[in-house]
């Protein structure tokens, strides 16, 4: 597998910049098509009861500047998005979808993507009921959270693979393929192995030689928690190996489809201080 298509959710906000500069740059060391979708805001921002007092004229006249308003914000991230691409001269469409139709849209666009990148703790203009668990679960496509201060020069040199010997962490493992064997390392973190058959007779022996046949560089680290959540165990392993990219699999051990997401990977999200790769 290679990454061909990557999609990301852009505005002209600061930290859509940082979000866009990091999608160019993994673009274009992965040869990847980017996509870039803007949610352009929708519904009325204005004084309604004001207008109605005023009358008609100043209610069509409110519309009128709203879309106006509207307008010039889509124009102005196409031209934030454009100048970001055509710098770097990689492939690239844009796309707007409306707000009131963004829960849908984003998802339909991910679809046709082998990686979506959002930022935290704004996904990208995404409307505040917007979750990265509906979205996976919808899609299927691995989610890339980028925090909004992130160096976007810093992409996936050093990953650190949260691994625990699940169906969704070797999901993440395909899913992430092409990052993983393009970093200078790779970091096998496995956490509170002892007791654990389903690990085998070496925890993550196994996952290392696997990745390491398809040419990445792979050391195991095997931590113990000593009482303190998973999700800290890995923020800290990530921040003693300096990494910048942490990769897991989204899971919990609810039987409802409605709920992937377990305490782990709520942590992670609820705090993510580096680029965060999730699958499911």
């Amino acid at each position: 597998m290679s990454l061909k298509t990557i999609l990301v959710f852009v505005d002209f906000s600061p930290a859509g910049e940082v979000r866009t500069r990091y999608a160019v740059n993994l673009s274009l060391r992965h040869g990847a098509h980017l996509t870039g979708v803007y949610v352009a805001p929708s519904g009325w921002r204005g004084d309604r009861a004001g207008c109605y007092v005023r009358g008609q004229d100043a209610i069509r006249q409110l519309i009128e500047q709203r879309k106006s308003e509207e307008a010039t914000a889509s124009d102005a991230a196409m031209q934030c998005f454009k100048a970001a691409t055509q710098r770097e001269d990689i492939n690239f469409d844009f796309r707007i979808i409306r707000e009131s139709d963004a829960n849908e849209h984003a998802k339909l666009h991910s679809l046709h993507a082998d990686l979506t990148i959002a930022g935290f703790p704004a996904p990208g203009g995404l409307p505040e009921n917007w979750s990265p668990e509906d979205m996976l679960l919808a899609t299927g496509v691995p989610l890339l959270i980028v925090p909004d201060t992130w160096n976007p020069d810093s992409i996936a040199e050093r990953i650190l693979l949260g691994w625990n010997a699940s169906r969704e962490a070797r999901r993440a493992i395909a899913d992430s393929l092409p990052l993983l064997t393009a970093a200078q390392s790779v970091s096998v973190v496995v956490v509170d192995s002892d007791g654990n058959p389903r690990h085998g007779e070496e925890p993550g022996a196994d996952v290392a030689l696997y990745l390491s046949r398809h040419g990445a560089n792979v050391i195991v680290e095997h931590v113990q928690s000593s009482g303190h959540p998973v999700a800290e165990v890995l923020q800290v392993a990530a921040k003693r190996n300096n990494s910048d990219l942490l990769v897991v699999g989204a899971y919990s051990h609810s039987r409802s489809r409605q709920t992937i997401f377990g305490g782990v990977t709520r942590a992670l999200l609820a705090n993510v201080t580096i680029p965060l790769l999730i699958a499911h």
